[in-house]
Formats: structure tokens, sequence, C-alpha cells
């Protein structure tokens, strides 16, 4: 069994599917702006204040090179070090390619590169890069919900409705299954196991407890911990930031609660992606959320929502596609398609409090 699929990841160019997203990108601006007036919204977007607008730009990309440390230092954590130019250069890469493909392949695609070893580094094992990616996740969905839940507390109070109550009930339920899941782990382990003495069956649930080993690293690094927590918060109080500084620009002038709790909410409302790069589900969930608030006098919020997605969404996908040209990701994401990553029972974890030693004397794993 392979806990990852490659079969996903593009043999050539991905330009069937970069024409797909262009053309879904055509049909949601057309929709947007027939909705809050075309000329008019065009006016507004060519009028906005280009300061505010290079500054959410900065912001925005700044935010990945805080990610990238983020990420190298959880793969340090779980002793399989990694540079932090190379961190932040797969990460790039991996966006680029959840931006083109479904289910997050991008991710795949950063466990399978790291897999593969190469001349600088050493295979990290699929279950230690999984289980980084999977902190990573956990971590966004843990700032999301409790930065959107402060601000929605003080711009909404009692007035939340239901369906916007019942979205962050699930993200702090998935939240609590991880944690509970985390914690019965070694347990767990020990009695699927009893289940049965195949050889691949006892292979698939050493898997499972090097993945839950990886999972649990950050309890007994509580400084690290505290340092990769605070990373988080940044990372999506920037995303608040942005979209603040972009209604700026337009005139629009919400409050900086108001423009975070939209923020926030939209990236909740769109952490599992339904469309390509989300787009289409992410404008949509931010009209729906701006709908919540009171209406700003001579704003034009169909020309905020396309300028906030122009930032993060578009110049980025430009960036990063050039980046993974560029740095040569684009062969390493072959050779994760050609040879795929290893099986479970190939794959090992360093136990707690091994990492250094074991990074010691070899190089740490990089794109």
């Amino acid at each position: 069994m392979k806990p990852t699929s490659t079969a996903s990841l593009p043999a050539r160019p991905p330009w069937g599917r970069l024409l797909l997203l262009v053309a879904l990108g055509v049909c949601t601006w057309a929709l947007l702006l027939a909705w809050f007036g075309g000329p008019t919204t065009l006016q507004a977007m060519a009028d906005a204040e280009g300061l505010w607008l290079v500054v959410a730009l900065l912001l925005h990309y700044s935010s990945f090179a805080v990610r990238g440390h983020r990420w190298s230092l959880l793969l340090k954590l779980l002793g399989h070090p990694i540079s932090y130019l190379n961190a932040t250069g797969l990460l790039v890469a991996g966006w680029f390619l959840s931006a083109l493909l479904p289910a997050r392949a991008g991710d795949f695609a950063r466990i399978g590169v790291l897999r593969l070893g190469g001349r600088t580094h050493s295979p990290t094992p699929v279950a230690a890069g999984m289980g980084s990616i999977v902190l990573e996740r956990a971590l966004d969905m843990a700032a999301i919900v409790a930065l959107g839940a402060l601000f929605g507390g003080a711009v909404l109070r009692t007035e939340a409705p239901g369906w916007l109550l019942a979205s962050y009930a699930v993200a702090v339920g998935v939240l609590a299954a991880l944690a509970g899941g985390m914690l019965l782990a070694p347990a767990a382990v020990g009695w699927l196991r009893r289940w049965s003495q195949a050889i691949f069956w006892q292979k698939t649930v050493d898997f499972a407890g090097q993945l839950a080993a990886s999972l649990q690293i950050l309890a007994r690094q509580p400084r690290q911990a505290a340092v990769i927590v605070g990373e988080s918060l940044a990372i999506w109080l920037s995303d608040a930031i942005v979209v603040w500084l972009v209604l700026r620009s337009v005139g629009a002038e919400y409050s900086f609660e108001q423009s975070a709790f939209v923020a926030l909410t939209v990236d909740m409302l769109s952490s599992i992606p339904l469309t390509p790069g989300g787009i289409g589900q992410s404008e949509a969930a931010y009209v729906a959320m701006f709908a919540l608030l009171p209406s700003a006098p001579t704003a034009n919020l169909g020309a905020a929502i396309l300028l906030v997605r122009a930032i993060n969404y578009w110049s980025f996908l430009v960036f990063s596609g050039v980046i993974t040209a560029a740095t040569g990701f684009g062969e390493l994401l072959q050779r994760v398609r050609l040879e795929g990553v290893a099986a479970p029972g190939s794959v090992s974890v360093v136990p707690p409090g091994g990492g250094a030693g074991a990074s010691q004397g070899s190089p740490g794993p990089s794109a």
C-alpha cells in the first residue's frame, strides 16, 4: 500500500488545467462585475490607492517566507532538517501544484520530493513528511478558527447566523478529533497490532504509529512549539491585514476587526477547495461574508474582492509557477510521478528526543 498517490501529478506542463483556471477566472470575474456593476467596478479598481495595494502584495508574499521557516522548523523537530531556502522553494512549488490539481496534490508532491533523496540530502521518511504537513494544516486551522472567532465575537456578538456558527463548530470538531486521535494513538496502535500478524497489516500499523509519533512532537518541544504557533498566528493575521489594506484602497472604511473576521472566515470556508484553486468558491464566500456586515458608503465591494483575489491567488499563481520552473522543481515532481512513494514498511520516524543526534553528520533533506 502507498500512503500517498502520485498518479495525479502531471507528466507534462498542465496547459489544459491552466486554461481551465483562466476560463473559471474569467467567468467568476464576469459574474462579479455583473453583480456589482461592471463599469463602476472596473473604475473603482482603476482608482484604487496604489500604495495600499503594494503594501498588501508585499505582505502576502512575506507570509510565504514565514511559512517556509515554519515548515523547515517542523522538519527539524522531526529529525529531518531541510534548509530554509529549499523548504520555502518546495512549499511554493507545492502551492502551485495544489492550485492546478485537486485534493491538494501539492502536499503529496512535497512528501514525494522529500522522500526521493538526492545529491545534497538524505531521503525523508514518508511518515515524517506527511506528519509535518498534517501539523501545518492543523496549525493553520487552529489559528484561523481562534482568530476568526475572536474577531467574529467582537463584530457580530450574538448576531451570527446559524450556518456560520455551524461552520466554526465543524472546524472545532475536526481539530478536537485530531487532538483526541493523537492522545489515543499509542493505545490504538497496540490494539490494532494484535488484530493480525500478517506482514502487510503489521507494516500498515507501524506506519500509522510512526505518523502519530510525528504529530506528537510539538507537545514534547514546548519552546519550539511556541515559535511555530506564533508564526501560524502571524501568517493568518497577515492575511487579514491584506484584506483590510485592499478595502482601504477602494475607500471601504471597514474596521480592522470587520476586515479580519471576513478574511479569516473566508479562509475557513475555503479550506477544502471544491474547484481548482478555490476559484469562484472564495469569491462567493467573500460576497456572503460582506453581506453580514453593514454596507460601507461609496465602497465598491466587487472591486475589493477582485483585487484581493488578484493579490492572493492570481499574482501568486504566476510567481509560484515561475519559481517552480526556474528552480528545477518541475523535474523533481516528474521524478515523484515516475518513482512513486515508498510503502509504509520502508519508513521510519526518529523517536522523540533523537532528532538532533540523527541529523548530525548528514545533510538535511532539501528540495
